[in-house]
């Protein structure tokens, strides 16, 4: 079995925000999933937009790393995440592949950081290190297809169906 690929795509809001992508990237490799960060993986004289393509139809997983400046970014469709965005919602609305869109919430309220066609989704709050003990396991499980499975479902019996007393009148 070959690891899981997954590609973070996220704002560079800040340099504490960017070294926080890298090290939840760098963890994640750590724990066997191949992980693609334009830190790493772009470099100069690349064409960032065949990159960006590149990376969200050819890896396993994209996670959305959500923040108040991801979401306006990409609802107004604006800079690298806004092509991203589009790219996504795209291949989500002709390929009907929603899990491999995995929502991070990263700061912010999921009212404030999600973007509107991530609103539904189930995500992963790793916005503190109290929240990132809690469901980075979440994450992984379900990068590296680990998650528990619902137990067996048991033989069918036969419960007789209770009938209702038949009353003829009311003095019986």
């Amino acid at each position: 079995m070959s690891n899981p690929k997954a590609f973070v795509s996220y704002s560079w809001d800040d340099a504490p925000h960017k070294e926080r992508v890298a090290t939840l990237a760098t963890e994640l490799r750590g724990d066997g999933i191949e992980t693609m960060l334009d830190q790493w993986h772009a470099i100069p004289g690349d064409q960032l937009p065949a990159f960006m393509e590149k990376e969200i139809r050819e890896n396993d997983y994209v996670l959305i790393t959500c923040t108040p400046n991801y979401k306006l970014k990409t609802d107004e469709r604006k800079g690298g995440v806004g092509y991203e965005g589009d790219i996504m919602t795209a291949e989500v609305h002709t390929q009907g592949n929603h899990r491999k869109f995995i929502p991070i919430l990263a700061k912010g309220s999921w009212a404030e950081s999600a973007p509107s066609w991530l609103k539904g989704k189930y995500y992963v709050d790793l916005r503190t290190a109290e929240r990132r003990s809690q469901n980075y396991s979440d994450l992984t499980a379900t990068l590296l297809d680990t998650r528990a499975a619902a137990p067996p479902v048991g033989p069918a019996t036969k419960v007789p169906f209770p009938r209702p007393l038949l009353r003829l009148s009311p003095d019986e």
